[in-house]
């Protein structure tokens, strides 16, 4: 550690200080990286007026053009608040990407050229030490929980307390957290010749796959078979180490199938999707999909403006809900106004069985026995109810809670349409239009990539800090370095 910080300047020294904390704080709370970001922000500019005496690195003022196209993403939307309605809401979503211009802002006017391999290293390993100790720091908690409620010591009872027993962080991003962790550690271990680095890397990733299994995450679990994939081809054919990459391999097929021994459902949420797939069951969000398509059709272009995303998708909701309440037929002769009013009885106590409970809207057993048995007590035919019950039922949670899309590419089409998306799309572009100008490949960069696009599908990651953050201040430190040292390889220096 004393030897990244030797020959820094104090400036450079406290940056990338901060830069390590950021890291660290990323998977424990939103708030304290915002800090960290905001400390990262003073220090840059700071560094610029007295260090660097407004002058700047070179090689990033080249590549300029890039960072200004990552910065128009946050533009895109302050232009969004000249067609937006609710204007407070607006500047709280304009506040709220102020990530997307700060740090490539930050990061091109402030010489990085310091940032060698091994300091980029000890930034990666401040992300693992976060999510480690946050793993750690709840997995005794839920221990401690399991044997004082005498709970059956096994897996699923971990996954079922949940491993956010202090205080709650989404269980989506602290798996992406962890993925992008766990890549970084196997490079770190097939690329490094001391054997207790090795090791302990080796015990570090093992400990964050089983965190990121345990916080039942369908979209994470899915990424990170997606990303051992990935890492099983670099070692192949980029590392041609096929003799590890064989044992790895197998090492992790016995893992998974003694989890399944061990504990069968352990795997539960996503063998109960794939069932629902396979069902008459629909998925939720292919419900809420389906409310605001219409919406999605019309303001393609420029769409619904930066502060009126909710407003507009919450009337879509409605309208959606209305359409299928209309569905409902009456099962014997009478006027329109007692059918409403016994429709509207009828869904209210459906409502009402549902939400018993828990905090979802989900089909049940009792609520199936209602409708086959009282339906018609409220005029309405029980073929038609339960037509459009499941449906009904996810839409009207939409409504109650104010579910976004779960998806970012919707929900930057739906918020400042099609230029928006293009501009999202430049952040995935761009690393890879650099790897490819070098004729190079970079596991982390790829890895990051692919998991920011693949999570991005199910879940609105550039909605809240704690996808705002991790992305733009991984995605533009990696960028950098790319480009400032002309070496893809990100922490693979021996």
């Amino acid at each position: 550690m004393e030897k990244c910080f030797a020959g820094l300047k104090p400036f450079q020294a406290v940056e990338f200080s901060i830069m390590i904390l950021l890291a660290m704080a990323i998977p424990f709370y939103w708030y304290a990286a915002q800090m960290c970001e905001v400390a990262l922000v003073a220090c840059g500019v700071l560094k610029v007026v007295f260090m660097q005496k407004f002058r700047f690195n070179e090689v990033q003022m080249r590549w300029k053009w890039a960072y200004f196209i990552f910065m128009a993403t946050w533009l895109i939307y302050l232009i969004g608040m000249i067609h937006t309605q609710n204007i407070d809401e607006g500047w709280m979503q304009v506040s709220k990407k102020l990530g997307f211009l700060l740090f490539p802002l930050i990061f091109l006017i402030s010489d990085m050229s310091y940032l060698n391999k091994n300091r980029i290293r000890i930034i990666f390993y401040g992300l693992v030490a976060g999510c480690t100790i946050y793993f750690l720091m709840n997995l005794i908690g839920v221990t401690i929980h399991i044997i004082s409620n005498s709970q059956p010591f096994d897996l699923v009872s971990f996954k079922d307390v949940n491993l956010q027993i202090f205080y709650y962080v989404h269980h989506t991003y602290l798996s992406m957290y962890s993925t992008l962790a766990i890549t970084f550690l196997a490079t770190e271990i097939f690329t490094k010749n001391k054997k207790s680095v090795k090791i302990i890397d080796s015990i570090l990733a093992i400990l964050l796959m089983v965190f990121v299994v345990l916080l039942d995450s369908r979209a994470g679990v899915l990424c990170l078979g997606i990303v051992m994939i990935i890492t099983l081809l670099w070692i192949f054919f980029a590392l041609k180490k096929k003799k590890q990459g064989l044992i790895i391999t197998a090492a992790v097929l016995c893992c998974g199938i003694l989890m399944i021994v061990v504990s069968p459902g352990i795997f539960s949420r996503i063998t109960e999707t794939l069932k629902d797939v396979n069902s008459e069951k629909t998925d939720r969000r292919i419900v809420q999909m389906r409310a605001y398509m219409p919406m999605l059709e019309e303001n393609l272009l420029f769409g619904v403006g930066t502060g009126d995303r909710t407003d507009e998708t919450n009337k879509t909701y409605i309208d959606y809900k209305n359409s299928l309440t209309n569905q409902i037929v009456p099962c014997d002769d009478v006027d329109s106004i007692t059918f409403s009013e016994g429709r509207n009885a009828l869904l209210n106590r459906i409502s009402d069985i549902t939400f018993a409970g828990n905090n979802w809207n989900e089909p049940n057993d009792d609520m199936y026995c209602l409708i086959e048995n009282e339906s018609c007590k409220y005029h309405c035919d029980k073929e038609s109810v339960k037509k459009i019950i499941v449906e009904y039922l996810y839409n009207d949670d939409a409504i109650e809670n104010n579910i976004n899309t779960h998806n970012q590419y919707l929900e930057t089409i739906l918020a400042v349409g099609i230029i928006g998306l293009l501009l999202m799309l430049a952040y995935f572009a761009l690393p890879i239009f650099v790897m490819f100008k070098n004729k190079t490949f970079d596991l982390v960069c790829v890895v990051f990539i692919v998991m920011i696009g693949f999570n991005a599908m199910f879940e609105s990651v550039f909605e809240g800090q704690d996808g705002i953050i991790f992305f733009n201040f991984f995605n533009i430190l990696i960028f950098n370095y790319l480009i400032v040292n002309k070496s893809l390889q990100i922490a693979y220096e021996k």
